[in-house]
C-alpha cells in the first residue's frame, strides 16, 4: 500500500446526525479521519485508529469510529479496517494481491505507519489531540471516497448509540433500507436490542475494546 500523508489541524466536529433503528443501511463514504486510540485494558498501548464518516441519501452522517488500523496497514482478514475497504472495493481483499493496489494519501509530511502513529500522538496548540484527514484513498487508481457500501448497525453494549461491528460493512446490495421507525409488532432485527432510540452522542474512546 502506498502511503502519503499530511496532518490536519483543528477540531474534528460533530459527524453524527444519523438517527434510526438498528438495521442495514446504505451509506456513501465522505471522509476518513485518523486519530489515536488505546488498548481497552492497557491504556499505555497506543495506536492509530480510523473514523470512517458515512452519509446517507438524506445527507445525515454516521461516524464509524474506533477502527484500529493494523500495524503497517496490513489487510488482516478479521480487522474492521480491512472489512471497510473490502466493502468499498466490492469484494474480499487480501494482503498479497490487493495491498499494492491501494493508495492512501494524507499529504507530503508522513510516509509510513510509524509516521502516522507519531503524528496522531501529538497535541495541537489548542490542547486537543491531533488528527489526520485523508486527502485520498484509491484502489487501482480510482477513489474509494464517494463510493457506497451497506452498514449493518446495532446498539452498543450500553444501548446508548448505534455502532457498526468489525465485520458489519458489505458491498452495495441491489437496494438499501431507508431510515424508518419499526412498525408496531415488527420483529426485532437484532437479538434483544434495548427498547430505546439511538443517541448519536459519541462516548469516550475508553468505552470500546478491540
Amino acid at each position: 500500500m502506498a502511503i502519503q500523508m499530511q496532518s490536519s489541524k483543528g477540531q474534528q466536529g460533530d459527524a453524527n446526525s444519523f438517527q434510526a433503528d438498528p438495521g442495514t443501511y446504505v451509506f456513501r463514504l465522505v471522509e476518513i479521519i485518523f486519530d489515536e486510540g488505546s488498548d481497552y485494558e492497557d491504556k499505555t498501548k497506543k495506536y492509530p485508529q480510523a473514523n470512517f464518516i458515512w452519509e446517507d441519501e438524506d445527507g445525515d452522517r454516521f461516524r464509524d469510529s474506533f477502527l484500529r488500523v493494523p500495524l503497517g496497514f496490513r489487510l488482516n482478514e478479521k480487522a474492521a479496517w480491512t472489512n471497510r475497504l473490502a466493502a468499498l472495493i466490492g469484494r474480499p481483499i487480501s494482503q498479497d494481491e490487493d495491498a499494492p493496489k491501494i493508495s492512501l494519501d494524507l499529504g507530503p509530511d508522513i510516509n509510513s505507519y510509524d509516521d502516522l502513529a507519531a503524528a496522531v500522538g501529538e497535541v495541537n496548540d489548542n490542547g486537543r489531540p491531533a488528527f489526520i484527514r485523508a486527502v485520498a484513498l484509491d484502489f487501482e487508481g480510482e477513489s474509494l471516497i464517494g463510493r457506497q457500501a451497506q452498514l449493518t448497525l446495532g446498539w452498543n453494549a450500553k444501548g446508548t448509540h448505534l455502532k457498526c461491528a468489525a465485520g458489519g460493512a458489505a458491498p452495495m446490495p441491489t437496494s438499501g433500507k431507508k431510515k424508518r421507525t419499526a412498525a408496531a409488532g415488527e420483529p426485532d432485527q437484532l437479538l434483544n436490542p434495548p427498547p430505546r432510540k439511538a443517541n448519536t452522542t459519541e462516548p469516550a474512546h475508553s468505552e470500546f475494546g478491540y
